[in-house]
């Protein structure tokens, strides 16, 4: 919700010096959904209370990913319901090229915001979140006497307190062996079924002569005791002709994901073979291996082979102890609220969470974390801006050839919002120059008609 600082708001009629005297409020201006109405010279917004969107038969007005509401012209009949339930009768059906709709509802795209003068214009996730509620409740009991009507209460957002303890593996410190890969007990760290000689020296450790190094062997020394080749983890050693021989490449490869101990397949296990007390805990003997877990696990490290399911860290050390150049380490990460000027507001991270945990305040330019966060960190593996700290070692990006974005010119309203959010302008009034497009989403998140349709195929970068 956006509300008015009545203090600060300037009558329109007040000052005769004032240049926006006798003209429309910038606010109401700019409003591309005319959901800003005046009582006694004030402006006073649509509450996004959500009441339309739960009376409306069609299901056309629904919640957006800025805490606003759309309506799915579409969709909707005109019947004229959510403007009969309306707490503060600011909805309103009007008629325009033979269909008939409701207007009035705010989509919460901020440019109110932006355009008043006086700093007037705020939202409410700011000022509860400085914990200046009576601001909020004041504005609320002033529109209630103003309208004779009974206004909800505004329902409190809790911020993630939510902290994970992870692995963090130093992708510019690490050297590729790969040994964290082959030495972890639940096969955590991918790649897996390398077929290179990475250099992990794990020949070396076995051997009891210490003859050999990267899979170069000393004949002199060697007594065919063939530790080198059992414990060989991608089989690049072989006996021929009694000699030790590598018979596979070298390669360098650095681990390109792994597990973070999120608790996602914990909570859409049904057997219960997966709960996290800490760290993630699995018992294969309750386990159905049904796939769900393999399905939800954002990193993708979950994977069933030999009838048991793997890929869940449980921290036990193992590769941070045998790392030869101290790359992997044990981090507590959390997420609260993030604010960078790089931020595009695209609302990407809201698309992808599984637990509808973000808000994205276009007003103070925040994403915000709700106490639903489990820190899963899809949000920071879909992010086209990489805004969002990422500690998986995983990263997506959209695959243009098998992505699509389209406008419905009969349903788009010309408000101008998609240009306005367009990172790259690549967007004029429903109009896409498919070239510069990025498929971020930002339009059609905004598009308070949802005329713009979007589809993303991802694909690991």
């Amino acid at each position: 919700m956006i509300i008015t600082l009545l203090d600060k708001c300037r009558s329109l009629e007040k000052c005769e010096n004032c240049p926006l005297l006798g003209k429309t409020s910038k606010c109401k201006e700019v409003c591309p959904t005319e959901a800003i109405f005046y009582i006694n010279n004030k402006s006073f917004t649509c509450l996004t209370c959500g009441i339309c969107a739960k009376v409306c038969p069609n299901k056309a007005i629904k919640k957006n990913k800025f805490g606003g509401y759309y309506v799915d012209r579409k969709r909707c009949n005109g019947c004229g319901i959510c403007a009969e339930n309306c707490p503060i009768k600011i909805i309103r059906i009007v008629e325009r090229d033979g269909k008939k709709f409701p207007i009035g509802i705010c989509c919460m795209c901020g440019l109110c915001i932006e355009a008043c003068p006086f700093n007037a214009r705020v939202s409410s996730y700011e000022l509860m979140f400085k914990k200046k509620e009576g601001l909020v409740e004041r504005y609320l009991k002033v529109l209630e006497s103003l309208t004779k009507n009974k206004i909800f209460k505004i329902r409190e957002i809790k911020l993630s307190e939510r902290k994970r303890k992870s692995i963090k593996i130093d992708l510019d410190k690490c050297i590729g062996c790969l040994k964290c890969s082959y030495l972890c007990p639940r096969y955590t760290i991918m790649p897996r079924n390398v077929n290179y000689c990475t250099y992990c020296n794990l020949c070396k450790e076995a051997c009891p002569k210490d003859c050999i190094e990267n899979g170069e062997v000393n004949e002199e020394k060697c007594v065919l005791c063939l530790r080198c080749v059992r414990v060989c983890p991608t089989n690049a050693l072989k006996v021929e002709n009694f000699k030790i021989k590598k018979v596979k490449e070298s390669k360098k490869i650095k681990p390109v994901r792994y597990c973070i101990n999120c608790s996602l397949c914990a909570e859409v296990c049904k057997s219960g073979a997966l709960k996290l007390e800490d760290l993630l805990l699995y018992s294969p003997d309750l386990c159905w291996k049904c796939g769900a877990c393999i399905e939800i696990c954002p990193n993708e490290v979950r994977f069933i082979e030999n009838d048991r399911v793997d890929g869940a860290c449980s921290l036990c050390e193992v590769c941070i102890n045998n790392c030869p150049v101290g790359a992997i380490k044990i981090e507590e990460v959390s997420f609260r609220k993030i604010k960078d000027e790089n931020c595009i507001l695209c609302g990407t991270c809201f698309n992808v969470c599984p637990k509808e945990a973000i808000i994205i305040d276009r007003s103070n330019r925040e994403i915000i974390f709700t106490d639903n966060c489990i820190l899963c960190e899809n949000c920071s593996i879909h992010c086209p801006r990489n805004i969002i700290p990422n500690t998986t070692g995983y990263k997506k990006v959209v695959d243009r050839e098998n992505s699509f974005i389209r406008v419905d010119m009969d349903v788009c309203i010309k408000c101008g919002l998609c240009n306005k959010v367009c990172p790259n302008e690549c967007i004029d009034y429903g109009v896409i120059d498919i070239k510069k497009c990025e498929f971020c989403g930002a339009c059609y998140n905004i598009c308070p008609t949802k005329a713009i349709y979007l589809y993303r195929k991802w694909k690991a970068l």
